[in-house]
């Protein structure tokens, strides 16, 4: 068991290919005891990159490097899912996601492999800081990023979100290596203690390095800036506006692409991009896991609410805008086209959210400077996309209530199919907004423990 399991770590980190290295392009040794792991610098450093893997996808299924990404969109308003198939995550669509359909099991399981490989990588990256060197906190910064990675989408499925009740249970925070069942039992923390956690994982930020230049390798691991954003994002579920514009402020060194639809070609990252999830030939998503399966496959899946969503909203469907014209006319989404290949990256910090997450921020904490500090972050965004000439929404006099629907409504527009809205209602404790609306107290809203895990964890609801 403890060989198949490092051999996993190693194995992730060849797929993953976040550099390219000749150790990388080689076939890994068919067992491979866990001390020759961490005896060796570059079977230590495929480890670290395994790690990342670990939270895209693997073999068979995906976590946020397919179809859970998916997930958060199909809980939207602003996306219509066409096709009844439970495989294609219809039951996420309507809300009725129980606990043994096949998006439930799979996210979960994916997840807790991803945070047991980090524990273990960490346990034994205390016997190995010789061999690390001068990278062991980069190393143990970067392990920690995604745990915190995996913890923050869990938390924003399976938990009533921290603005209505911080106490309300969540998930089990496993923080220790489990190579055996003997530590199955352990009872679910609340979504503060989730939160917590994810802080605690995330406060060595400057051990990790700083973007110099937009390379492969600057947005496909940790960076300071993936770190803060995700700092930033954790302290806005809590409403902790101050604390998020302290983590955003530290966001530097970015820039907005002039050209809107260049992050979504190859290379597939530019000035903006933060932290994306790769793909290679070598590790591309399995069947009906890929983005473009969905948005762009000869049997389209998912498609753009025209008349409901935000594309059917005034101010927000001009065809000067470039974000609507990411639409075609039939109504395809394309930031994922490469169906055939299923080589899209899944963006997750862009720097766009930086300043819409600003804007926010500004606008909760109120008072003349700050929602004026909202309106220029928010027009920053607006106008890489549309003209000024041909914008209908008078920015400069919104304030209030007003002013923070135009900040919600422009990540509704920037971000879609990205896997953020179905994250921004339920952090915010809003309605999600069908034909029927389904509110915090819906069956829906939040997701079920799997079955799989009731029935290993004894303690689960203790």
């Amino acid at each position: 068991m403890k060989k198949y399991i490092v051999y996993a770590i190693l194995m992730a980190g060849t797929t993953l290919s976040s550099c390219s290295s000749s150790f990388l392009d080689q076939e890994p040794p068919l067992y491979i005891e866990p001390g020759d792991i961490y005896n060796d610098a570059n079977r230590l450093e495929a480890a670290v990159l395994g790690l990342y893997g670990s939270i895209k996808n693997d073999a068979s299924d995906s976590f946020m490097g397919g179809k859970t990404y998916l997930v958060f969109d199909n809980r939207g308003e602003d996306i219509v899912n066409s096709d009844p198939n439970l495989i294609t995550l219809a039951n996420t669509y309507k809300f009725n996601v129980g606990k043994t359909d096949a998006e439930n099991t799979v996210t979960w399981s994916m997840a807790y492999a991803a945070i047991n490989r980090v524990n273990i990588f960490l346990d034994e990256l205390e016997g190995a800081k010789a061999v690390a060197g001068e990278k062991y906190e980069q190393y143990k910064a970067e392990a920690k990023f995604v745990r915190a990675f995996a913890y923050y989408y869990l938390n924003n499925l399976y938990a009533t979100p921290y603005v209505i009740n911080p106490d309300a249970k969540s998930v089990p925070l496993r923080l220790t290596p489990e190579k055996d069942g003997e530590h199955n039992a352990l009872k679910r923390a609340t979504v503060k203690e989730v939160y917590e956690q994810i802080l605690l994982d995330l406060e060595n930020i400057s051990a990790l390095p700083v973007k110099t230049t937009a390379d492969e390798s600057t947005v496909t691991r940790a960076t300071q800036a993936a770190a803060n954003m995700l700092k930033m994002r954790v302290y806005m579920s809590m409403n902790n506006w101050t604390e998020a514009v302290k983590a955003g402020k530290l966001v530097t060194g970015y820039e907005l692409t002039p050209k809107f639809g260049d992050m979504f070609k190859a290379p597939y990252y530019t000035d903006e991009t933060i932290f994306s999830l790769p793909m290679k030939e070598t590790n591309r998503p399995n069947t009906q896991q890929g983005l473009a399966e969905y948005y762009y496959a000869k049997n389209t899946i998912l498609w753009v609410d025209v008349e409901n969503g935000i594309m059917g909203k005034p101010n927000y469907n001009s065809a000067d805008d470039a974000r609507v014209q990411m639409k075609n006319e039939k109504n395809q989404l394309l930031k994922f086209t490469d169906a055939a290949q299923k080589l899209d990256w899944a963006p997750i910090f862009r720097y766009a959210e930086t300043l819409l997450n600003l804007a926010e921020c500004y606008v909760n904490l109120g008072g003349t400077e700050n929602e004026k500090l909202a309106r220029e972050y928010l027009k920053q965004v607006r106008f890489r996309s549309l003209p000024e000439t041909s914008n209908q929404l008078d920015i400069d006099h919104l304030s209030g209530e007003d002013l923070k629907m135009a900040v919600y409504n422009e990540r509704r527009l920037e971000f879609i199919g990205e896997a953020m809205r179905g994250i921004d209602v339920l952090r915010r404790g809003a309605n999600f907004e069908r034909k029927t609306q389904i509110t915090p107290q819906s069956s829906g809203y939040v997701w079920p423990i799997p079955q799989s895990e009731e029935l290993m964890n004894p303690d689960l609801n203790k």
